[in-house]
């Protein structure tokens, strides 16, 4: 773990969600896109012209938290890693039928024509910032989504916004059952750490909202 996750790590939930949020410039935010759990990077980004003009040099990423996990499992699902890999059935072309808000996000940027090499299933930061270089490399210059918790966003922010340049929508997570926050978004240091190996049962998801927003905005409705 770099010195940088670390001191993110540490920082209380609190402290870290209103810094991922001055980060975002909540301030300066349409109040819809807020209310729906997402915001723009930079406030001012001009979303229409990209979904009109630059579509295809878009990428997403979406975490491996967020599928589900309990009575109704992620048929992937691996007997020692768990949830925590980048297959997904949707994502390859299959038909998969389990409530997954993972597998609902990525059919909508299936619709609107992201290729399998254009998401990344977060199996862990250490192989998603990689692939981020790798893709800006590439000539790809947005991301519509990334999608992820506050502590990620709070450390991540400044590799994929100012070292590489990227620009585009967030999509924050939410905890799957609000009564059960101690298996939902990570909230302290052992919450982040514990995280970084194995699948540790954290049951997150993609709010229904965000998951239409985001299509609303690649529809090009939006604002």
């Amino acid at each position: 773990m770099q010195l940088r996750e670390l001191l993110h790590a540490i920082i209380p939930y609190s402290l870290n969600k209103k810094i991922a949020e001055r980060k975002c410039g909540f301030n300066k935010q349409d109040k819809v896109l807020i209310k729906n759990q997402v915001a723009l990077y930079p406030p001012s980004l001009d979303l229409k012209k990209i979904v009109t003009t630059e579509l295809d040099r878009t990428i997403a990423f979406l975490p491996y938290c967020a599928r589900p996990l309990g009575d109704i499992k992620c048929p992937l699902s691996d007997p020692v890693y768990g949830r925590k890999h980048r297959k997904c059935i949707r994502l390859s072309g299959g038909r998969c039928d389990v409530p997954c808000s993972v597998g609902e996000m990525v059919d909508v940027l299936k619709r609107h024509g992201y290729t399998k090499d254009r998401i990344f299933i977060i199996d862990s930061d250490s192989n998603l910032l990689p692939w981020l270089e790798k893709k800006k490399e590439e000539g790809y210059k947005y991301v519509i989504p990334g999608v992820a918790c506050y502590y990620g966003i709070g450390y991540a922010l400044d590799f994929i916004g100012r070292k590489l340049g990227y620009k585009g929508c967030i999509v924050f997570l939410e905890d799957y059952d609000p009564e059960d926050k101690k298996h939902g978004l990570c909230r302290n240091v052992f919450d982040y750490l514990s995280m970084l190996k194995t699948d540790k049962g954290k049951r997150t998801k993609i709010n229904d909202k965000s998951i239409q927003l985001i299509e609303k905005i690649l529809d090009g409705e939006y604002p």
